[in-house]
């Protein structure tokens, strides 16, 4: 009796163990509604902005992009990225803030320490999107932030 028990247990643990790994028997079934990854991309207006997307590395590159989840709500940070910029008045386009229109983000600071926060919901369809943001010279001259989105 006590060899047969042993030999049931044996079976049983076997039959669980290792060396199935995520297929056959345990596998987690594939989730076939998960939204599809998208693309954002923000252009940095002359690189003058630092920019941050969902907390990731800020950059200062021209074009900034992140994979990010579709229909899902992105946060972007841009900081000044030297001493000779600072945030204007409205230095976002494509942004919920205003529909898409030069919107001016939630600004925290001043001058060359100050950042400013947009968001921007994706779309449902996991398609790329585009987002500019400028940090300005002093007194936005004398190259002025863009008047229209760089992106269209």
């Amino acid at each position: 009796m006590r060899m047969l028990l042993l030999m049931t247990i044996g079976i049983a643990v076997s039959a669980c163990g290792v060396g199935y790994g995520n297929s056959g028997y345990g596998a987690p079934a594939s989730d076939a509604s998960a939204p599809n990854p998208g693309t954002l991309t923000v252009k940095n207006f002359l690189n003058w902005c630092s920019v941050q997307i969902n907390g990731g590395t800020a950059s200062t590159d021209a074009t900034v992009t992140a994979s990010v989840t579709a229909g899902s709500m992105v946060t972007i940070v841009a900081t000044p990225a030297d001493g000779g910029f600072e945030i204007g008045p409205d230095p976002w386009f494509g942004v919920d803030q205003n529909n898409g229109a030069a919107a001016p983000g939630t600004d925290v600071g001043s001058g060359t320490s100050e950042t400013s926060t947009a968001v921007v919901t994706t779309n449902q369809a996991g398609a790329p999107q585009c987002v500019s943001v400028c940090c300005q010279e002093p007194g936005n001259g004398p190259i002025p932030c863009p008047a229209t989105s760089p992106c269209s």
